[in-house]
């Protein structure tokens, strides 16, 4: 099937809005639910948002990846069409919404996976190389939802080392594919390094490796990059490839809460995922959410947007505490070196109101992710950090 191109996919038909997703008029009491958009309407598409009240003393969240944002009026209004429904399994929910994500990618809905957010799809593709057969590769310091359940069950793992920029040294990864390879699994942008891999580089990479073995490509913060969407890889699934593509709701369409995710791949491993017992029925809400939130194109640009400068304030705080940070980040966080003990710097850091990562990734201990927040929590964990990097 043909992969369309990807402005199209971006700003989809309304046409295939499921009905269960109807888009109405907020009423008030959800209202005071949305987080701050400060999108004017276009032509009906969506609806400013309120700002939420400004608690200095609430503990900053600058650890989890989330969009402090919150998610599209559109997707907040049909969810709270949908209350009554809630007695209902999702399934008829769950094929409109492969439907339409196989419409907007260009590939058969059976090659469509849905999910709770994208961590299933991780879990799911581990047992399935485990079950085949054969080592995973992938990098050092990347997203641990593969290498984590794949070693769990006794797959063995094989990290390669980051380029001395932090990022992904791909001839040393297809280097190590070999014989007994039964996956290469790549974040990207990575996770917790923000770095991205040029496209046309990565497309060279897919395009060899896929011929060997699968390859899963983790794009939860892709929409967030540069690149984007030169930087998706979708056009190996569509064309046939063993590739497999993520993506995940919780990121851009802040979505965390809800859990919807989805994979595009090929149809057989898509069956054999499923056959797993991993995946349950995605949650009902997250569902409405998800649909009316694609359809919501003033809602994306101006995410796009308020991540962009949420990480340029991030980077700000860096070169003002004179940290080094892993260059051009193209996430919702960087990953920057701290000087000290990771953990200790986040006993500290939450003393203060300000919850960062602490020893997550051992291959650094003086390096760690912090993620866009809101400006007033941006300031706090900036303000915390000053104090405590002063000091040693």
């Amino acid at each position: 099937m043909k992969n369309p191109d990807y402005d199209s996919l971006i700003s989809p038909s309304r046409r295939n809005l499921m009905k269960f997703a109807g888009v109405g008029a907020l009423g008030a009491a959800t209202a005071s639910l949305v987080a701050c958009s400060e999108s004017a309407s276009a032509a009906g598409t969506t609806a400013a948002a309120t700002t939420p009240a400004i608690d200095p003393n609430a503990l900053a969240i600058m650890s989890a990846n989330e969009n402090p944002y919150g998610p599209s009026p559109m997707a907040i209004e049909a969810m709270s069409k949908e209350l009554n429904n809630l007695n209902r399994y999702a399934y008829p929910l769950t094929q409109a919404f492969a439907a339409k994500i196989a419409e907007r990618e260009g590939v058969a809905v059976e090659q469509v996976l849905v999910t709770n957010g994208s961590s299933p799809i991780l879990a799911a593709f581990s047992d399935y190389v485990n079950v085949k057969g054969g080592e995973i590769v992938t990098s050092a310091i990347t997203y641990e939802g593969v290498p984590r359940v794949a070693e769990q069950a006794g797959t063995k793992v094989v990290y390669m080392p980051l380029t001395q920029d932090l990022g992904y040294d791909l001839e040393a990864i297809s280097a190590a594919i070999g014989p007994n390879t039964g996956a290469v699994y790549i974040c990207n942008p990575n996770n917790p390094t923000g770095r991205t891999i040029e496209p046309a580089k990565l497309k060279a990479f897919i395009e060899d490796a896929s011929n060997k073995v699968p390859v899963f490509i983790d794009e939860a913060y892709m929409d967030m990059a540069d690149d984007f969407p030169a930087g998706v890889m979708t056009e190996f699934v569509a064309a046939g490839k063993p590739v497999i593509v993520a993506r995940t709701f919780s990121k851009i369409y802040a979505m965390a809460g809800q859990r919807l995710g989805y994979g595009i791949m090929p149809a057989d491993m898509a069956m054999a995922m499923r056959k797993t017992g991993r995946l349950s029925s995605v949650n009902h809400l997250g569902l409405v959410a998800g649909m009316a939130s694609l359809d919501d194109t003033v809602y994306f640009d101006d995410m796009r947007l308020k991540m962009i400068k949420g990480r340029e304030k991030l980077i700000a705080m860096a070169n003002d505490l004179g940290r080094p940070y892993a260059a051009n980040p193209q996430g919702n966080f960087i990953y920057m070196d701290l000087g000290m003990n990771n953990q200790e710097f986040a006993d500290k850091m939450l003393e203060k109101g300000v919850k960062v990562v602490g020893s997550r990734w051992s291959e650094k201990p003086e390096w760690t992710r912090i993620c866009v927040g809101l400006d007033h929590e941006i300031e706090k964990c900036h303000a915390a950090a000053k104090q405590i990097l002063t000091a040693i």
